[in-house]
């Protein structure tokens, strides 16, 4: 019976001490995890590797005709020839732009 009352004890006392002790433990684990990602990071760097599926920087860029923006080719919106968008509202508006006059429109 004794060392039951003493088993009881002793864990309310360690619940105590976690329950106090807990945001130091938080904040060791954020660090720790820090210092892990940046050991990761500088791993992947010196073999030539990219961590998180980052691309490899020689992927070629270009350059957006509407509005000069350099965008990743594989995600540039294409027209035939050498013309590139870096998106379809960038299109549209080199699209609104380029567009003749109605004759009936006040010049100025």
């Amino acid at each position: 019976m004794k060392l039951l009352i003493f088993l009881a004890l002793l864990g309310l006392f360690l619940a105590f001490l976690y329950w106090r002790l807990r945001p130091y433990i938080a904040a060791a684990r954020r660090m720790l995890g820090f210092v892990r990602d940046i050991r990761g990071m500088s791993g992947t760097a010196e073999r030539g590797g990219y961590a998180n599926g980052a691309r490899e920087s020689s992927e070629k860029l270009v350059r957006c005709q509407s509005c000069g923006t350099w965008t990743p080719a594989a995600r540039a919106v294409a027209l035939r020839g050498p013309s590139y968008y870096c998106s379809h509202a960038c299109l549209e508006r080199a699209a609104e732009g380029s567009r003749p006059r109605a004759a009936g429109r006040n010049r100025r």
